[in-house]
């Protein structure tokens, strides 16, 4: 509560400072105008929300583009600790990562999540040379598969007419540092961008520290006949800390950090004999991600075409030390998690008259390499070791598991100046071969050892532009989501094992969504969509200790709710915003809550969630104050279930350009976040950190 007149002082002292000279001013103010119309005329017409660059690139405390997206309607994270590398971290509409589209200029980049690695890499996405972020809600356009959620695609920034290079740098609580710069400038038909970025903090959980390194880079070259090609390289290296199990129980407690449960990062805790109390201080794991990327694009006179592949891979190292004895090893491991993953993706689109025509399709091949256990002392481990000898031998990889296939063609008509109507169709293959048994240390096999599928979905939408700066759209979409292969893998060992299971089938839902738009004069703006979900054979999980990951198939899930989201601008260059979700998740048939323990509601699923904020935009000085508020969600904590607690975050955001002349600028950057100190969880066992402030510099040259 101390730092909130500091802040509030800062804030009020950066608006009283004096300006420079008129002419100055005139040309900032033109510079940022242009900026915004040129990205707005890129987004296509089905895109519901654009973060813009200015947002993009606002101070905040993790260094990513996560932070980016906490004020969006309907997203919901489920962060356990700093630096946390596993997945299902973020929500849209309450569907995971697995039943989103998150793709980079248009090209998916969600991997498997083999081992516990995560769906998609977060790490890699750092902000130093992102233009946008396009949300889009739903199932959409045709050339969207496997999502039900929706699409975020992140646009990354082209090369800029003349060279320019950003270079920016904050401390703050924690011991935090977040370090960024980015460079774009080309020769003739060359053109390159370029970004690097170093992000550490010492963390606020026990032994959760983190030290991120993050490089991007694009290189494209302009042919004859306005052909282009484009290579592209990311890479991250993370090495993080597993949380150590720290409450008053456990003889190793520190009441000097928070009390929290453990965080293995994938780590075999379950097996350990002593379970979470057996590894302690200096537990870490060192994560690295890389992404190639390779394309060939044309424009036509009336349209584009473009082909890309991509290649990526990701390997994690786990070392393990013990409670009582930092200096003495205890376990460590080796996982291919990605390997050598790859994927081909084509997309034309054309213009016909009243007719947007687009075709494409894609091929994805993937699965997981290998795991190898360098060193262990089986003295730390249970005896279950000796059944599932991947404890002690690792196991052996199926990089080429799976295969997805898809086509598409799709037609959006303007009928009329008032009528649009969208079509599509997109068949889609998916097959998971069957699973070495002697990778998991057992000699049999299932019933059931491959999942092989083929599905045609369709889309349709109808807008209606009836009256001045309105619409009325209804669309329909028929979606399959397949299981990934932690899911399958999980199934499968289960499976084998006699445990508890069922059959695993692939989802099918059908989404339906009614939405209206009105603006006024560029001063007011109101979207409201209402949605609903059918959804069979949704595929649930839940952990068991002394088991691992159970896989289980819910016979029906049904998702609805309303979005509603409103922008007002304000005299004195004020904004206020302000959107409200309200959703529910129903289940009939869920195996695993046969006693029905959360009354057909699905886990970790707020029902009310609401942002709220006012922006100042001057011509020096730009600040956002924001309220981010998450209700109550109904939570399995073993096998009981428990509630967990609605919260409330208030944030601040601000920059000052403290000197300018007309190719360089110098901005004073400052971002608090949960100013109000707030205890929370996102997830069950994990507190979330109180207050923390950031300060620093940014340039531009």
């Amino acid at each position: 509560m101390k730092i909130r007149p500091v802040v509030l002082v800062g804030v009020l002292a950066l608006q009283a400072l004096p300006t420079f000279s008129g002419e100055i001013q005139k040309k900032t103010y033109e510079m940022d105008e242009v900026l915004v119309k040129a990205s707005r005329a890129k987004v296509p017409e089905y895109v519901q929300d654009v973060i813009e660059e200015q947002e993009v690139i606002r101070p905040t405390s993790g260094g990513s583009v996560l932070d980016v997206l906490n004020n969006e309607a309907g997203i919901q994270f489920r962060r356990s600790a700093t630096g946390n590398s596993g997945g299902g971290r973020v929500r849209l509409r309450g569907f995971d990562e697995t039943r989103l589209k998150i793709l980079v200029d248009g090209v998916p980049v969600r991997q498997d999540g083999s081992y516990g690695g995560g769906s998609v890499p977060w790490s890699t996405l750092s902000t130093e040379n992102i233009e946008r972020i396009e949300i889009h809600r739903g199932a959409g356009p045709a050339k969207f598969g496997d999502t039900l959620g929706g699409v975020i695609n992140i646009i990354r920034k082209k090369a800029a007419e003349k060279p320019e290079t950003l270079f920016s740098t904050t401390y703050g609580t924690f011991d935090t540092w977040d370090t960024k710069v980015s460079h774009s400038g080309g020769v003739g038909p060359l053109k390159w961008s370029l970004g690097a970025g170093h992000f550490a903090t010492e963390g606020y959980l026990r032994n959760n520290d983190m030290d991120r390194n993050t490089v991007s880079t694009e290189v494209s070259l302009d042919l004859p006949a306005k052909f282009k090609v484009a290579l592209g390289l990311d890479y991250s290296d993370m090495e993080t800390g597993m949380g150590v199990y720290n409450r008053p129980d456990s003889p190793f407690y520190d009441p000097s950090s928070p009390t929290a449960d453990e965080l293995t990062l994938g780590g075999p805790g379950t097996r350990m004999a002593k379970g979470a109390l057996t590894w302690g201080d200096g537990s870490y794991a060192d994560d690295q991600n890389s992404r190639f990327s390779a394309s060939l694009s044309k424009v036509f006179e009336k349209g584009s075409a473009k082909l890309g592949y991509q290649l990526w891979n990701r390997e994690k190292t786990e070392y393990f030390y013990d409670a009582a004895d930092s200096s003495k090893k205890i376990y460590e491991r080796n996982t291919e998690i990605e390997d050598n993953n790859w994927s081909v993706q084509g997309d034309l689109s054309y213009s016909l008259n009243r007719h947007e025509i687009g075709i494409g399709g894609e091929f994805r091949k993937y699965g997981w390499g290998d795991q190898s256990v360098s060193y262990i002392d089986t003295s730390y481990f249970s005896r279950s070791i000796n059944f599932f000898s991947y404890i002690k031998e690792g196991f052996e990889g199926a990089p080429d598991n799976k295969t997805y296939a898809a086509l598409y063609a799709q037609d959006i008509w303007r009928i009329t100046p008032a009528w649009d109507l969208e079509l599509g169709l997109r068949q889609e293959w998916f097959q998971a071969d069957r699973i070495d048994p002697a990778a998991f240390g057992f000699q049999w096999e299932t019933e059931e050892a491959e999942v092989d599928e083929s599905n045609l979905d369709p889309r349709l939408a109808l807008t209606w532009r009836g009256w001045k700066d309105g619409s009325l759209t209804g669309r329909f979409g028929i979606v399959h989501r397949y299981p990934t292969s932690p899911e399958h893998f999980w199934w499968y060992l289960n499976k084998g094992s006699g445990f508890f299971n069922t059959e695993l089938g692939v989802e099918a839902a059908k989404q339906y969504e009614l939405a209206f738009t009105q603006s006024l004069n560029d001063i007011f703006r109101v979207n409201i969509r209402a949605y609903f979900y059918d959804i069979d054979d949704y595929i649930g999980s839940t952990f068991v200790p002394g088991v691992g990951s159970v896989i289980y198939n819910i016979d029906s899930v049904e998702v609805r709710g309303l979005e509603a989201e409103c922008s007002v601008q304000l005299p004195r260059n004020f904004r206020l915003w302000a959107n409200l979700t309200l959703q529910s998740g129903d289940k009939k048939g869920d195996p695993w809550d046969a006693e029905n323990r959360l009354s057909n509601e699905l886990p970790d699923f707020p029902d009310t969630m609401f942002n709220a904020g006012i922006a100042y935009q001057g011509k020096r000085l730009r600040s956002d104050l924001s309220l981010n508020y998450v209700g109550a969600r109904d939570h399995y904590s073993g096998k009981e279930a428990v509630e967990l607690d609605d919260y409330m975050l208030v944030n601040l955001s601000a920059s000052y350009r403290i000197w300018e002349d007309e190719t360089r600028r110098l901005e004073f950057l400052l971002a608090g976040e949960n100013l109000l100190d707030t205890d929370f969880e996102e997830k069950e066992g994990y507190p979330m950190p109180g207050a923390i402030i950031m300060g620093g510099v940014r340039t531009v040259f």
